[in-house]
């Protein structure tokens, strides 16, 4: 009975030590999912704001959460850094959402968008060692792929935006058939083992990647990439370097079904599509390559032609000096002999440093002449800035012809291109997208309202 008392004693005192301790004003709750990384917080300003940019507008939910249902089950994968979602998504709604929605329309995107977004911070590696960027699922989700090293650079953003267009394309090709004309163009050199295949045969055989020439399916994916992201300056470049003719064939054989279906099957003007792309690519990633200045410099485009009487002119007046000088020499021409006409002046770029200056002009019976003149020119890839200097003029009958109407040219357009700086430059973002690397020119300096433009061409 004594040792009952004692127990029960004792067990009151503890109780009593129990409430004082719990009674202290110095505890601190503890939250424990603060302790526990795998419990991931909900409803984040990063979710709200993926759910009103994603979710609300297009029903397509964006998974950062690491989830392995997501992947193939035989690769691993890291979950991507937080701080990197929002930056690759804004790159997502900039480069590949609202272009589609200015030019295809919302509607277009709220019934074809992706329905899942699903990043990943890491590559995703095959049992062979091949790295990819991104993969697509079911028609349904695009996975992207080593966010971890996100940066807004060239690299970067047009390699993720390369693998979203490249899916969607699938994805679009799932509902509305891919055109049969395509499938026939290369038929006999598709090989399914592409990582055997070199570029340059690839290249050679009218394909714009290796990676291409493994079916269809993924050539006309990879062509509607190249054409969106890389952009027409690109693909120009890599059909003029292709090391036969029945590459550069193929290869515009396959321009031509990606525009028709894009403008008949989706009744999407794909110029305009390619526009907004590659001016985002140009205004906001800063890549170089989406430049006039660039492509001028790589020798891509050797010629630029001013034809006064066309009727782009007049939506997109060049400048009133060129214009006199332009006249000038069209009226010298005439007063030479009334049977001549001139009909426009085209510049001829004949090496990196090199220019002729050409005046072509026709009789009456439609034969044409020409008179040139001789300029030296320095470009600077990085400004765009360019300067012309008249230089003596080179022999032969052009140049010949040119002498005879030396004295005006050298008042009016000679005078006009050496007394100004000039940035070289595409046409303003307002022109038509059937503009866009189809006509470039030459901005004055400090007065970029005035200009000289004309039609780009490929060849001497």
């Amino acid at each position: 009975m004594k040792n009952k008392i004692i127990f029960r004693i004792t067990a009151v005192l503890l109780m009593c030590a129990v409430l004082q301790a719990c009674n202290k004003e110095s505890f601190t709750p503890i939250d424990m999912s603060e302790l526990n990384p795998d419990v991931a917080k909900k409803n984040t300003p990063l979710d709200q704001w993926l759910q009103k940019n994603f979710l609300d507008p297009y029903n397509s939910e964006v998974i950062y959460r690491n989830h392995m249902y997501y992947h193939e089950s035989d690769r691993n994968v890291s979950p991507p850094n937080v701080d990197a979602v929002k930056p690759m998504m804004t790159s997502v709604l900039e480069g590949f959402v609202k272009p589609y929605d200015d030019v295809a329309g919302v509607d277009f995107m709220k019934k074809n968008m992706p329905r899942q977004w699903v990043l990943y911070g890491s590559t995703s590696y095959d049992g062979s060692g091949v790295g990819y960027a991104g993969t697509a699922s079911g028609g349904v989700r695009i996975n992207l792929f080593g966010i971890n090293s996100f940066s807004l650079s060239p690299g970067f953003i047009k390699g993720r935006l390369g693998v979203i267009h490249h899916e969607f394309t699938h994805i679009l090709n799932q509902r509305f058939i891919m055109p049969a004309d395509f499938q026939e163009i290369t038929k006999s050199t598709y090989n399914g083992n592409w990582t055997d295949v070199a570029t340059e045969d690839a290249h050679n055989w009218g394909y714009v990647s290796a990676y291409a020439s493994q079916n269809p399916t993924e050539d006309f994916a990879e062509t509607t990439k190249a054409l969106l992201v890389s952009g027409q300056s690109w693909f120009d470049a890599w059909v003029l370097s292709s090391g036969s003719a029945e590459g550069q064939t193929a290869l515009r054989a396959k321009e031509q079904s990606v525009v028709s279906y894009f403008n008949s099957s989706l009744n999407i003007d794909f110029r305009k599509l390619q526009k907004e792309v590659q001016t985002y690519i140009k205004d906001v990633v800063k890549d170089p390559s989406v430049n006039f200045k660039y492509w001028l410099n790589a020798g891509l485009y050797k010629t630029i032609t001013i034809n006064l009487g066309d009727e782009i002119y007049t939506q997109f007046p060049v400048s009133q000096e060129f214009i006199d000088g332009f006249n000038a020499m069209k009226q010298a021409v005439a007063d030479f002999n009334s049977v001549y006409t001139m009909n426009y002046i085209e510049f001829r770029f004949e090496s990196s440093t090199s220019l002729v200056v050409r005046a072509q002009f026709t009789n009456t019976d439609g034969d044409a002449y020409y008179s040139d003149y001789s300029f030296s020119y320095t470009l600077d890839a990085s400004t765009g800035e360019i300067h012309f200097t008249k230089v003596a003029q080179a022999s032969g009958t052009t140049f010949d012809n040119g002498n005879l109407f030396i004295n005006t040219f050298k008042n009016t357009i000679q005078k006009y291109l050496e007394e100004n700086t000039f940035i070289a430059k595409w046409m303003p973002k307002d022109a038509p997208a059937s503009m866009y690397t189809h006509v470039a020119g030459f901005y004055e300096q400090n007065t970029p309202e005035n200009k000289i433009y004309g039609t780009t061409g490929e060849q001497l």
